[in-house]
């Protein structure tokens, strides 16, 4: 019997399953039949199990992208708060600033009254400090206090100055300290070429509202002679003698008061 007479047989409701059994077709496709059955239900449960890996893949995937998001917004949020805390820091230090130069300038019009300062003097702090920790500002100098008699000497443009600049830089790279008065000439136009040899722009030295032209800058030191500041005592008088020792004197007596 042939495979198509075997169809036929199982179309034909009338015929025995018996016969069915007697064909040698049947004994032909039905392993055939199995081995495609088996094919079918092996591939279904790989396609589940691939369907389920995928599944599980994009769901870790999903998963990590939420961990990820919760950690990035974590992460800023302690971002911003170091932010914040460094702001916070940075304004209590300038409030702090702003509140010690309004000392400083009261204990440095004590001085002036000291030495007998005239309108014509001033005194003034500068401090190595750092207001920014971000910045790097070792290499400024702060204006910590002023005053002079004149109140318009009191006046300050700059909170901070390069240490290798003007009278207050000579001083940090002079080897000698607290023995000497620096003189400018009385001259306009010789007084600005001696401040741009001294690393101070032409056109900033004619905005000056005080144009000294006598100065004694008294070191301040720490330690084993570290230099942290100079108390600058300056006069609009040319070649203005000022009286170091009583200066020294007087400063020497009050140099903890300063370092405070």
């Amino acid at each position: 019997p042939s495979v198509g007479s075997f169809i036929q047989i199982i179309r034909d409701d009338s015929i025995p399953y018996r016969k069915v059994l007697e064909n040698k077709a049947f004994y032909i496709l039905f392993p055939i039949l199995l081995l495609y059955v088996l094919f079918i239900y092996k591939s279904k449960k790989k396609r589940d199990r691939e369907v389920a890996e995928t599944n599980t893949l994009v769901n870790e995937k999903i998963r990590l992208n939420l961990e990820v998001e919760e950690r990035n917004k974590e992460l800023s949020e302690i971002k911003q708060s170091l932010n914040d805390a460094q702001e916070a820091i940075t304004d209590l230090k300038t409030q702090h600033l702003s509140e010690s130069r309004e000392i400083t300038s009261r204990f440095l019009a004590f001085l002036s009254k000291k030495l007998e300062f005239t309108p014509n003097e001033r005194i003034s702090l500068y401090m190595l400090i750092s207001v920014d920790s971000n910045k790097d500002e070792q290499d400024f100098l702060h204006i910590f206090g002023r005053y002079s008699v004149n109140v318009n000497y009191n006046k300050t443009n700059r909170l901070r100055f390069p240490k290798d600049e003007g009278v207050i830089g000579r001083a940090f790279v002079n080897s000698d300290t607290n023995t000497s008065t620096i003189h400018l000439s009385g001259n306009d136009a010789e007084y600005l070429k001696e401040t741009k040899a001294l690393g101070i722009n032409m056109e900033v030295a004619r905005r000056f509202n005080m144009q000294s032209r006598s100065f004694y800058p008294y070191m301040i030191t720490k330690n084993l002679g570290d230099r942290i500041g100079v108390l600058l005592c300056e006069s609009t008088t040319v070649n203005e003698q000022f009286d170091l020792s009583e200066i020294n004197r007087i400063l020497d007596e009050h140099d903890s008061i300063v370092l405070e």
